[in-house]
């Protein structure tokens, strides 16, 4: 017999996706991130695996959002529980949560050393005066509360910049400069564009003074801005245009979507809002609970009463303050009333318990999934794909076992 000589037909034959799986490696502070990451999408081989940015973005918004010391150590004490007793997806969500509660307790002392609502800053002896005085949820610090939009709308701005960014280092990666411009460039001139704009003073009547003045807040007096020159709004104007034509040429369908770089940027203003809920929450929770007064020499600032003493100081001096509620622990004296006392004492300590046990929770369930959301939608949705595959050996080492 002949030797035959096999042929092959140059095809080929795969099962599932072509391109290869993937192994995260985030090292061990950023690695529990993966989590959040995967519960989008294991980024593709041939993406850049955003864990570290969410490691470095998402603590901070949440942190933002509760910004109090007492809930901070509670979300950190409930972080630790999970770190140190379970393994795998319980483990990694500790870790998350521990690193969540140290930014809320990092911006609780940012406002005030708040704790469970209650500006603790006011126990240090002496006359201190702490430069955040609160969240904007009183007549006297509204400016903060107009202020915190603003830095949440910057930081939204320069969160989806790196994303845009990420866009462009990639379409170049994988294509060329030209389709870079295109996907990546144009949105970016939109984006800068327009709010350079916004923040410059070419045609200032629609816009508010508080975009301005908030930078003086914010700083404390150390930055001024009166807004970008008008010969910078001009730029900005003609940068946006070159970004619509170079989306124009690129993606024509991307057209309709001309506005998100506005729209998505306005989005993240759902950080001040939060911040505003929770902060309204507690201090509902504290006003029954212990009762308030406003103080009128103080421009309309909330204090807490905490005794039936202090109440009917409050009470006997009506033109220095306002009472806004008397409080269930304070109205009704034990010594002086009795059993009406004694319960409305006992009903105001459950209110306060429960009404921040809710308060807590509630917290991971607004200001979690509102940070996840500005993750997921507006930053992964400007560079992210996901739909990688894991990598799953054949084989692996062993530990507990030998091989005869």
């Amino acid at each position: 017999d002949g030797e035959r000589e096999a042929v092959a037909d140059g095809g080929h034959a795969t099962h599932g996706s072509d391109d290869p799986p993937v192994v995260q490696n985030n090292g061990s502070a950023a690695g529990p991130f993966e989590l959040l990451v995967q519960g989008f999408g294991r980024p593709k081989y041939s993406e850049f695996d955003p864990t570290l940015l969410v490691f470095l973005t998402f603590p901070l918004m949440f942190g933002f959002m509760i910004g109090d010391v007492g809930y901070g150590v509670l979300y950190a004490a409930i972080g630790a529980f999970l770190y140190s007793r379970y393994d795998g997806t319980f483990r990694e969500l500790g870790a998350v949560a521990l690193w969540a509660g140290g930014f809320t307790i990092l911006f609780g002392i940012y406002f005030g050393i708040d704790v469970f609502g209650y500006h603790a800053y006011q126990l240090l002896p002496g006359d201190v005066h702490w430069p955040v005085d609160g969240k904007g949820l009183s007549p006297a610090d509204i400016d903060w509360a107009l202020s915190f939009l603003v830095a949440s709308v910057l930081f939204g701005l320069a969160h989806l910049n790196v994303g845009h960014v990420l866009s462009f280092v990639s379409n170049y990666q994988q294509h060329d400069l030209k389709h870079a411009l295109y996907e990546g460039g144009s949105w970016l001139l939109i984006l800068n564009g327009a709010w350079i704009w916004i923040f410059s003073q070419h045609l200032p009547g629609p816009k508010p003074d508080f975009l301005f003045e908030s930078f003086s807040i914010l700083t404390f007096g150390a930055v001024s801005f009166a807004g970008f020159p008008v010969a910078v709004g001009y730029a900005a104007i003609a940068a946006i245009a070159l970004g619509v034509v170079l989306l124009a040429i690129g993606e024509p369908p991307e057209l309709a979507e001309v506005l998100s770089p506005i729209v998505n940027v306005i989005s993240y203003a759902r950080i001040m809002a939060v911040l505003l809920a929770k902060g309204g929450m507690a201090l509902a929770v504290n006003l029954l609970a212990f009762g308030a007064y406003i103080d009128e020499s103080g421009e309309g600032s909330f204090h807490f009463i905490f005794s039936a003493d202090y109440l009917e100081y409050v009470q006997s001096h009506p033109g220095d303050y306002e009472l806004v509620f008397a409080g269930m622990t304070t109205a009704f004296d034990p010594a002086s009333v009795g059993a009406v006392g004694v319960l409305a004492l006992v009903g105001g300590i459950l209110v306060a318990v429960v009404g921040h046990i809710v308060v807590l929770a509630l917290g991971i369930t607004s200001a979690g999934i509102q940070a996840v959301r500005l993750e997921y939608v507006e930053f992964f949705g400007n560079f992210y794909e996901g739909g990688g595959d894991s990598y799953l050996p054949f084989g692996y080492d062993r530990q507990y076992t030998t091989d005869e």
